[in-house]
């Protein structure tokens, strides 16, 4: 395999563990359904994964960001930026495990209390929480590739593929001075040196 398609690969993985992480942050991880005294109908409040782990969404656009640097740098750089990768990728997975797990009674009260009106709400029955297990299990699994992609990028993104030296600054210049002295002494300045 080239160290062109390596480079794609990886970028891939980070990528798509990236977008998927943020798609998956966005739908319903858990259904808080609140009971409230008659004759008021019960509250019931989607919770999407931005809610309940905010660092979701952050960490996917951390992996968003680390397809640029990877793509911007090189070397040891280039590595720590896969480093930093596959950390992102770890919280990420822890998070997702958290999501899976149902969230308090007072935390859902909390949250319904946050979306809607808390009035009417019945103190003697506790909310009733339903996980959806689907989102957090594929933001657990986008953690997974991402963690792919930020372990290839460490370990082998130093032998990969630059960005061409047209976007790098210029090689300092001669001064005009120095080419003139190098013709009174006899040297011509523009032959290689040695």
């Amino acid at each position: 395999m080239s160290a062109r398609a390596r480079l794609g690969g990886a970028l891939g993985l980070v990528l798509l563990g990236g977008a998927g992480a943020l798609l998956a942050s966005g739908r319903a991880w858990q259904t808080v359904t609140a009971p409230r005294a008659r004759p008021f109908t019960d509250e019931v409040v989607d919770v999407s994964g931005r809610t309940l782990e905010p660092a979701v969404a952050a960490l996917g656009v951390v992996a968003l960001a680390g397809v640029v640097a990877v793509l911007a740098t090189r070397g040891i750089a280039r590595r720590l930026v896969g480093v930093a990768l596959a950390g992102a990728a770890i919280a990420m997975a822890w998070l997702a495990v958290a999501g899976l797990r149902t969230v308090s009674a007072q935390r859902a009260r909390s949250l319904v209390s946050d979306a809607r009106t808390a009035a009417g709400l019945d103190p003697a029955h506790p909310p009733r929480v339903t996980v959806h297990l689907v989102w957090p299990a594929l933001t657990l699994l986008c953690a997974l590739v991402l963690l792919a992609g930020g372990i290839a990028v460490a370990l082998w993104g130093h032998r990969w593929l630059v960005m061409s030296g047209r976007y790098e600054a210029p090689a300092p210049q001669r001064s005009h001075a120095s080419l003139w002295s190098d013709l009174d002494r006899g040297h011509d300045p523009t032959s290689e040196p040695g």
